[in-house]
């Protein structure tokens, strides 16, 4: 059963994809359709969600949304089409769209045509890793080949900051247009809808009147899985005395991070006080009802800034980390999130936190960066795609 499922992938890499590619370029455009990508079918998620999410609730416009996935049994709202991605179907998609919009710079599309317009999100903003062309002699050289290609037919980018703006113009092979509008995903980390975080307490069967404490931290090449494990419950603790509040732990690991099923940190799922949130599809409908973010090396710092949450950063493996990682944009002991290398560290930290020193540090980081979220990206991208599509009425 596996060699004919492998003979039909390679099948369709090689032969089907690339004459749909041929094939479906003689096509028109349907100026009402867009086709959607996250993640390389992923699912529903991310910026281009929040963009669709402004487009779909305008009953008025009568669009044909396409979004690509991997499970065709993928949850996308009402008046969105499921198509499998890598498919010649969703090739097909790709040639009669007028809009395209993806988060990544190597899923599977064709040559674009000159009528049509694409939009890339990208999936983070400021970020703390090195990235793209300032890591190129350390990626992939096929992955490279695809991100110029990409960047080559990309229209438009979209920026939060200053700092994020001159890191694509410098660093992603890219010199096209860069609407600094900020990320449709950080609307909601801006405006902090309270019905979000009732879904995510009531997801999670949550007690309303505990605070969430979520502990999101990155992968190590390694696969080494002991830095993610401490006492979650003295720092629960030690979070009660100093803010008077009872909390609970949601645990988010990495999606490349496995974990067997023996380990330490998948028994301490099992504890009343530690809930398992890897699952959980919207990571920024988690920043939002965390009043704590434990991160270490994640850019999930920065989103957690902007919706203006305690972040700790915590990395018992520092020096090995920044020895055989990719290298760092920032000082993290420059950054305004408290840091520290040990978990005796970690818990004086958060003894002797200052929360009004700590809230007038990041104000001043975000000045520094020449950081705009105002909370209506997904909106103002709404409109610069709609006028894209009365071009051609």
């Amino acid at each position: 059963m596996k060699i004919i499922q492998w003979s039909i992938e390679k099948i369709n890499k090689w032969v089907a994809i690339p004459l749909a590619k041929k094939f479906f370029k003689f096509l028109n455009v349907d100026c009402s359709k867009i086709v959607v990508d996250n993640f390389g079918g992923r699912g529903y998620g991310d910026n281009p969600k929040y963009i669709v999410d402004a487009l779909i609730s305008d009953k008025s416009l009568n669009l044909d949304i396409v979004w690509l996935v991997n499970d065709i049994n993928t949850s996308v709202p009402k008046g969105v089409r499921k198509v499998k991605y890598n498919s010649v179907q969703s090739i097909y998609e790709y040639s009669t769209a007028k809009i395209w919009i993806d988060n990544i710079k190597n899923s599977v599309k064709p040559r674009k045509k000159r009528e049509q317009f694409y939009l890339q999100t990208w999936h983070g903003g400021i970020g703390l890793k090195s990235v793209e062309k300032q890591i190129e002699n350390e990626l992939d050289p096929h992955y490279v080949k695809k991100a110029k290609f990409d960047a080559s037919q990309t229209d438009l980018m979209l920026s939060d900051s200053e700092w994020t703006t001159e890191i694509f113009h410098n660093w992603f092979w890219y010199n096209g247009k860069i609407s600094k509008v900020g990320f449709p995903r950080n609307d909601v980390l801006v405006k902090r809808p309270k019905e979000i975080i009732k879904k995510v307490y009531d997801h999670f069967s949550l007690d309303y009147k505990k605070k969430i404490v979520l502990y999101a931290p990155t992968f190590r090449t390694n696969n080494n899985i002991a830095p993610y494990t401490f006492d979650y419950k003295k720092i629960t603790e030690l979070l009660h005395t100093k803010f008077g509040k009872e909390y609970v732990f949601l645990l988010r690991l990495h999606p490349n991070v496995q974990i067997s099923s023996d380990s330490q940190i998948a028994k301490s799922i099992d504890d009343v006080r530690i809930f398992n949130a890897n699952s959980y599809s919207d990571v920024q409908e988690l920043l939002l009802s965390a009043d704590v973010i434990i991160t270490d090396f994640s850019s999930l710092m920065f989103d957690a800034m902007i919706a203006e949450k305690k972040v700790l950063l915590y990395a018992s493996d520092f020096n090995d980390y920044i020895s055989t990682q990719r290298k760092l944009l920032f000082d993290l002991e420059q950054l305004p999130f408290p840091f520290s290398k040990s978990i005796d560290e970690l818990h004086q930290t958060i003894k002797d936190l200052d929360i009004n020193r700590y809230f007038a540090r990041l104000d001043e980081f975000r000045k520094e960066l020449g950081l705009i979220e105002s909370g209506n990206a997904a909106l103002k991208v709404k409109a610069i795609l709609l006028n894209q599509l009365r071009k051609d009425d």
